[in-house]
């Protein structure tokens, strides 16, 4: 890895989630020099003040792998999960400022971040489908739009699309549709022999019920073996969220042939997944024109990109750093 130059300008990214806090801490020339992780938090429902301790862990830590002081850094974006309604931006970045004892901070849905982890460019859509499912939508002027809780539960991502699926398999056993292999799958997960135990367990037992979302990978598996049910099921999902991104661009009045639309978040990884597939399928046929990309690297990058374009400097002329630095600090997505 390159040595630290002394007299550059450094960008702090910090991205923060119910499962981790991470930080990253990139050149002015678009090399990462150091990054940490710590515990997750979600300040809505942790507070403030534990939300704030992870992030100040996270980057001071990136800071010191960094072997810089803090007062090199120039610029700090933090995407933070929570930041849902007017006034939740200004209150973090205040905090933040505070905490660190940086002034330059940039706070924003994390959702936002995730799209320069996709994309190289100032505008765009970003759909994030993790645990859960949000988006976001940036104009050519920056003005944003987050999905948040526009969006319904039953889209709410892996953990929607689980329980979507295990409805299959209740479908299936009243005939209402055809049989399906989620059906041992469920199963096999429930260590049940039979489908009323397993309904048992998701009515009575909670734990059971947010262990699921774990099963994607392998619903996903099922439905490409032509699985009638899964394919039905993955059909709607897809469905769901080509619908969103049509109705926000119609609300900020983008033009798809303008766009890149950024998929991310586990749910969509994999070269062959079956959901992705729809889903760039469904944007082709019904926002054509639109340029569809996947996040290559992991969002605490897509926070320092949009640093380097908060700074007025262009992420394309970077990209080869960009791209070497993650490989090597184990932030590009597989």
């Amino acid at each position: 890895m390159d040595k630290i130059r002394r007299n550059e300008r450094y960008i702090l990214g910090i991205d923060q989630g119910g499962t981790k806090t991470a930080a990253a801490v990139m050149r002015e020339d678009g090399f990462i020099v150091g990054n940490a992780t710590t515990k997750g938090a979600y300040f809505p429902n942790e507070g403030l003040d534990s939300a704030l301790a992870q992030m100040v862990s996270a980057a001071e830590e990136a800071v010191q792998n960094a072997g810089i002081a803090k007062e090199d850094i120039a610029y700090t974006v933090a995407g933070v999960g929570g930041i849902d309604w007017v006034g939740d931006d200004v209150m973090i970045r205040d905090a933040l400022r505070e905490k660190l004892s940086l002034y330059e901070i940039f706070a924003c849905n994390d959702a936002v971040i995730a799209f320069y982890s996709g994309a190289m460019r100032t505008h765009g859509v970003v759909i994030c489908a993790g645990t859960g499912l949000n988006g976001a939508l940036i104009d050519k002027n920056g003005r944003q739009f987050v999905y948040g809780d526009y969006m319904e539960e039953k889209s709410m991502g892996g953990s929607a699309l689980a329980k979507r699926a295990l409805r299959k398999v209740f479908d299936a056993e009243l005939g209402l549709c055809s049989p399906t292999k989620l059906t041992p799958l469920f199963l096999g997960q429930a260590q049940v022999s039979d489908v009323d135990a397993l309904l048992k367990r998701y009515m009575t037992e909670s734990g059971f019920r947010k262990e699921l979302r774990f099963l994607v990978p392998q619903i996903l598996m099922v439905a490409q073996r032509e699985d009638e049910a899964a394919c039905a099921l993955l059909d709607d999902f897809a469905g769901e969220i080509v619908a969103y991104i049509e109705a926000g661009l119609r609300k900020m009045d983008m033009k798809a042939e303008e766009e890149e639309i950024v998929l991310a978040g586990s749910v969509f990884k994999g070269a062959d997944n079956p959901l992705t597939c729809r889903v760039v399928k469904g944007i082709q046929e019904r926002l054509q024109g639109a340029k569809v990309v996947q996040a290559c690297y992991e969002p605490v990058v897509g926070a320092c990109i949009m640093g380097l374009v908060r700074l007025g400097m262009d992420p394309t002329e970077r990209e080869k750093r960009i791209h070497e630095s993650s490989a090597v600090l184990g932030l590009l997505r597989s």
